[in-house]
């Protein structure tokens, strides 16, 4: 049983997330690293939901795309899913779509996705069977 739970473990700090604060003045943004996803899919879906609610925070209502992604540049957080070294998302391709399309609650939800707010099953304590 621990050996499992030592190859989960493992397999769970493959990927992490750069978080970066864009309105920092240090030429290295990162303000945190997130690790413990269970897999690249957990990392993105994370990374998206990340972004996604850093640039409904900047939206201006009534503002212009270019005025969001101006607003989400000097102000938001950005980040990158990583796998070791290698770059495996960022969101420079997406940004705009971001921008352009207002995202619902869910889309922003990171929270219910984020690892460390993740409770694995063994860590409930057993109910007393009567």
């Amino acid at each position: 049983m621990d050996s499992q739970k030592n190859e989960e473990s493992d397999v769970k700090g493959e990927y992490t997330i750069h978080v970066f604060d864009l309105s920092s003045d240090h030429e290295d943004k990162v303000v945190e690293i997130i690790d413990g996803f269970y897999n690249e899919e957990h990392a993105v879906v994370f990374a998206h939901a990340y972004v996604r609610a850093s640039v409904e925070r900047c939206r201006i209502p009534g503002g212009t795309n270019q005025e969001i992604f101006d607003a989400w540049s000097a102000f938001g957080e950005d980040v990158k899913v990583m796998n070791k070294e290698d770059e495996i998302w960022n969101s420079s391709d997406e940004i705009m779509s971001f921008v352009e399309n207002k995202s619902t609650p869910m889309e922003c939800d990171w929270r219910s996705l984020d690892p460390r707010r993740l409770v694995d099953e063994d860590e409930f304590p057993e109910d007393d069977k009567e």
